[in-house]
């Protein structure tokens, strides 16, 4: 069996770079703390989210664990189904496997998930780093599928796009 690197690359660094920012910015800042860092662009702020994205499903968090192991459960059929060669798919998963690892450990250990990055300027409800690796696996995602699409209406629709 081969090592797909382009899955467990971004996978581990993602959840570690995900697990060391929360545990750094929570015990560095207190509940009522805010630092500006782009003005009022970009601002740490803690929030404990007990719900799912924007807060929704707000005190089910055993709804989202077991999303998440479906989700997790799907991204290894991926993994092992994908062709080494499609290196973007493989970055994409792996970037998913991290956020939803990362965020899985919060609500299995705290019972919500730390987020602590916010855009005060527009009001964008606060978020963490593995909220964006999964934001950037599904930009890669959109961005492979509209290589295959291209690739694929050049062939005649039998084109595969190479990662």
């Amino acid at each position: 069996m081969r090592i797909r690197y382009w899955y467990w690359v971004p996978a581990v660094l993602g959840l570690i770079a995900d697990l060391v920012s929360k545990h750094v910015v929570f015990k560095a800042l207190t509940a009522d703390s805010r630092v500006a860092l782009l003005g009022s662009w970009l601002v740490l702020r803690l929030q404990k989210n007990e719900g799912g994205v924007f807060g929704i499903l707000r005190g089910k968090g055993y709804v989202f664990v077991a999303l998440t192991g479906v989700a997790l459960g799907f991204v290894a059929w991926m993994v092992r189904k994908a062709d080494p060669g499609q290196r973007l798919l493989h970055l994409a998963l792996g970037l998913v496997t991290a956020g939803a690892v990362g965020n899985l450990i919060d609500r299995l250990s705290l019972g919500y998930v730390r987020d602590f990055i916010y855009l005060e300027r527009i009001n964008y409800p606060a978020f963490n780093l593995a909220d964006s690796c999964i934001c950037v696996a599904a930009a890669i995602l959109f961005i492979q599928i509209l290589r295959e699409g291209k690739d694929g209406q050049a062939k005649g629709g039998k084109g595969k796009a190479k990662s």
